[in-house]
């Protein structure tokens, strides 16, 4: 029985959660399902079929497949406010709200432990369905990517689609763990804990889709035509661009936009503007961007579970 022991906790985290744990994998199965699918039926109906001289249309298979495409990256982009949800609420405040937690305790399972119990499984699950949503996304765009009208110009730096595309969203989902966790034995209170960590989650991917393209020294090209970065990269990321006048200094499209474009330098039939200006992310970015964003949410990750030890320890301990 004492090599039992160990697993006791784990067990009975399970046995309490098996409807939402079947619910989840049933999703996952789902979802991916889709695209291997929406994929193999494509790939035998091809994308587009003729529709006379000149005119072709896109194949039934072939709207099936990017719906699918884009039903998994968004998925993917929204798991970590499920998981911060369910962490939150059902997982570690209901617990708390409840009394349930002193059974637990009183069978030689500490405060600390039963926390590390819940944060484990529930990490190790969420991290599970993201690297399979994540590489069903990049296994699905790896052959969309190479077909003009099934790319439909999702580009890699989509806000529906870039943390989807590599270790970004783990990150996101570890800290959605960690911060469902610390909202719980903070307010200890079911749907309060689910809200608040609904609203930091929902905060800091926001906060970051607004600075991600600063994570990264940009690429400045500045001339003629031959500054294009199109001509440097295939899908570039471009964060400014505008004109530059002949003072050498610089105004964006947007700028002359709110000035009206007809009387600013951006118009065409203008003299005072001398070249254009770029700043963008070639896709050979896209890595450095990735590590160094989900290297800054998994130090909030584990700063929350840091101060949720700290919390339980400080009133249960």
């Amino acid at each position: 029985m004492s090599t039992l022991t160990p697993r006791g906790p784990v067990w009975v985290a399970v046995r309490q959660h098996r409807p939402a744990l079947w619910t989840a994998l049933l999703l996952t199965v789902l979802s991916v399902g889709c695209v291997v699918a929406a994929r193999v039926w494509v790939g035998s109906a091809g994308a587009v079929v003729s529709c006379g001289k000149g005119c072709t249309n896109g194949t039934t298979a072939s709207g099936w497949f990017r719906w699918a495409e884009n039903y998994v990256g968004g998925a993917a982009v929204l798991l970590p406010l499920v998981v911060v949800a369910f962490t939150a609420g059902p997982l570690v405040a209901r617990e708390l709200e409840s009394g349930m937690y002193r059974l637990a305790w009183t069978q030689s399972v500490s405060p600390a432990r039963w926390l590390t119990v819940r944060l484990a499984g529930a990490a190790a699950i969420a991290t599970a369905g993201a690297v399979l949503l994540a590489a069903t996304l990049r296994w699905s765009r790896s052959y969309s990517q190479d077909d003009e009208f099934l790319s439909m110009a999702r580009s890699w730096s989509g806000r529906e689609v870039y943390p989807a595309l590599g270790v970004t969203v783990v990150g996101y989902v570890l800290l959605a763990v960690a911060v469902g966790a610390l909202a719980a034995v903070l307010l200890r209170r079911t749907l309060l804990a689910m809200a608040a960590g609904l609203a930091a989650t929902g905060g800091v991917s926001l906060f970051f889709a607004w600075v991600r393209p600063y994570l990264w020294p940009v690429v400045k090209a500045e001339g003629g035509a031959g500054a294009n970065p199109f001509t440097a990269s295939p899908d570039p990321w471009i964060v400014r661009e505008g004109v530059v006048l002949a003072d050498g200094s610089q105004m964006t499209y947007q700028q002359c936009l709110d000035m009206g474009f007809s009387k600013s330098p951006c118009d065409p039939d203008t003299t005072t503007a001398v070249g254009h200006f770029y700043e963008y992310h070639p896709e050979s970015h896209f890595w450095p961007l990735q590590l160094v964003e989900t290297g800054i949410v998994l130090a909030l990750a584990a700063a929350c579970v840091f101060a949720a030890f700290k919390v339980l320890g400080r009133r249960h301990g």
